[in-house]
């Protein structure tokens, strides 16, 4: 045995030994009951977690989740505020998908304005997006006092007054008598200072609404000529209108009116309340008149955190804490507005309108009114950041676990029967030299799952079906290698020569043959996404490890073979 064989079969045991190591932590958890993999995640989660980051993945088709593909929608930005726009938001998805606990998800940018989000094994489509696409622009900003709003809704009331004239269909008059009637102040709790901006005047959704005569009934139209506009609320409650169900449409049309923005001022806007409230006439929603100034924003949170709400066992509070500047900006906000209520705006959006009971100078405070769920995300997407600018959903797919299971079993069942079926053509056509091309195979795919293991790939359903096209490719190389050797062979050749003369002659055939192959894999795993990527990643593995297998393996198992110069006949 010459040095050179010697080292050609070290390197391949080191290959096939290293592949084994890679596809035993797969193998493990694919021979592993669903009670095994329950009580080991349980009991050794930190062990689990190792064994699973070691195993081959399997992508969105074949485990099931949610596919998305975002736009940025840059278009209300400066120029200079456009500069790497789509890194900054990739950065910040990647930190709330992490947080939202996603294993392996794939979070990857395509072309200058989209980025591909894939996360198998999520089926609440729903929260997924909620918590991707939300832009978690937090801002504190202060509610109009009632005397400002009663003096703009009377405005309000003169210019429809003269825009509707005579078509003003008067509508169970007497019920505005009550409106901006005095209403009895209620007993607030005392706000302790370091959890400042609690809603203690957010009533239990379930509960009559403080201020509210739950006698009277609340009509589709409370339509009055002389306040067509005020007219619409059933009360005025501390600084907000309260609107029943039947007239919110009709007040979100009148305030849509071009004309109607001429009325307001320019430093305040109408926000609505984000939560419905139930009483036990229908539901209601309250309607704030907001200062467009944002005394304070989300921009400085350090942290974000959901715990329990003291006050109400079935909700969670989110529990926030500044930087050093925001503290200073909040104590300075706080201590200046001392019994004004201010609206906690997330992402367009009243969340909390607490009343501001003291000063507070430590800089951290709560954000009261979210279930668990709510919670957990509003705090991910506050410590994830805001992302720079609003993103749209451009193509969404779910794939269920069910189909997932199938595909893994098809794929499975049609590469055992290819093989299968390979393995038999090659054991009958080239006899003794078959065997060897089929322990060549069976060692390219040992190769081909090792490799994959090892850098983490995904396999996708079309990565199955890369591998089938492996398959074949590898036995190709072999045939050609073989009807070289049969040749030179019809020559008279010894074995010996034949079979140098084959593997030489045939070597640049192969090699061109793989090559543009190769070129065809790199190009669609470049510029391909999702399942495109997992046929080209099997694709271009499968390729080189044929070579490997077909031009190194083979041709150390013929060497071994017709070493001692005794073989005088090639069964091929």
């Amino acid at each position: 045995m010459t040095k050179n064989l010697r080292i050609k079969i070290i390197l391949v045991l080191v290959i096939l030994m290293g592949s084994l190591y890679f596809i035993y932590p797969t193998f493990q958890v694919a021979t592993m009951s669903s009670e095994e993999r329950e009580r080991l995640e349980t009991e050794d989660p930190d062990k689990f977690d190792a064994l699973m980051a070691k195993t081959i993945k399997r992508g969105l088709d074949l485990k099931g989740g949610m596919h998305l593909v975002l736009e940025v929608d840059d278009s209300q930005l400066k120029d200079d505020e456009k500069k790497d726009i789509l890194d900054r938001a990739l950065e910040i998805i990647r930190n709330r998908v992490d947080q939202f606990g996603v294993s392996e998800p794939i979070i990857q940018k395509q072309g200058a304005r989209r980025i591909i989000v894939q996360l198998p094994g999520l089926q609440d489509a729903e929260r997924a997006k909620r918590l991707i696409g939300q832009t978690a622009m937090l801002q504190w900003r202060l509610v109009r006092q009632q005397q400002e709003v009663a003096g703009i809704l009377g405005r309000l009331d003169e210019h429809f007054k003269l825009e509707m004239g005579d078509s003003i269909v008067e509508i169970l008059p007497g019920l505005q008598d009550t409106l901006l009637g005095e209403v009895p102040e209620t007993p607030e709790a005392d706000m302790v200072e370091g959890t400042a901006l609690v809603d203690t005047s957010a009533p239990d959704s379930t509960l009559p609404v403080p201020g509210l005569d739950m006698d009277m009934d609340l009509p589709l139209q409370t339509v009055n000529k002389d306040k067509p506009f005020s007219s619409l609320f059933s009360s005025f409650y501390r600084d907000w209108l309260v609107v029943s169900e039947a007239n919110v449409p009709r007040v979100n049309r009148m305030l849509a009116q071009p004309e109607v923005a001429e009325e307001i001022p320019e430093d305040s806007e109408f926000m609505w309340y984000d939560e419905w409230i139930t009483t036990r006439e229908g539901r209601v929603k309250f309607l704030f008149l907001l200062a467009k100034d944002v005394m304070i924003s989300g921009a400085n949170l350090v942290d974000a955190s959901p715990r329990p709400d003291p006050q109400t066992p079935t909700q969670l509070v989110v529990n926030f804490r500044f930087n050093r500047t925001g503290a200073r900006l909040f104590s300075r906000f706080t201590g200046e507005n001392v019994g004004r209520f201010t609206a906690i705006v997330l992402d367009g959006k009243i969340k909390s309108y607490p009343v501001i009971k003291t000063k507070i100078p430590n800089g951290q405070g709560i954000i009261e009114g979210f279930t668990d769920e709510e919670a957990r995300d509003v705090a991910i997407v506050l410590r994830a950041g805001a992302l720079p600018a609003p993103m749209f959903i451009r193509e969404e797919r779910t794939v269920g676990p069910s189909l997932g299971a199938d595909s893994i079993r098809m794929g499975v069942k049609a590469s055992l029967f290819g093989l299968a079926v390979v393995l038999l053509f090659m054991l009958i056509y080239y006899r003794i030299s078959g065997v060897i091309a089929s322990l060549a195979l069976i060692l390219n795919l040992i190769v081909l799952f090792g490799l994959l293991a090892y850098l983490g790939a995904a396999l996708t359903l079309p990565g199955i079906a890369g591998i089938i096209l492996t398959i074949g490719m590898a036995i190709d190389a072999n045939v050609l290698i073989f009807e070289r050797i049969r040749e030179e062979l019809r020559k008279a050749k010894t074995v010996r020569s034949s079979i140098d003369a084959g593997y030489e002659r045939a070597f640049t055939t192969i090699l061109d043959a793989n090559i543009t192959t190769l070129i065809t894999a790199v190009v669609l795993w470049q510029f391909g996404t999702g399942p495109i990527k997992g046929f080209a990643t099997t694709l271009s593995i499968g390729i080189v490890v044929s070579m490997f297998t077909a031009l190194v393996f083979s041709r150390v198992i013929f060497d071994i073979w017709t070493s001692g110069g005794r073989v005088t006949k090639l069964s091929i």
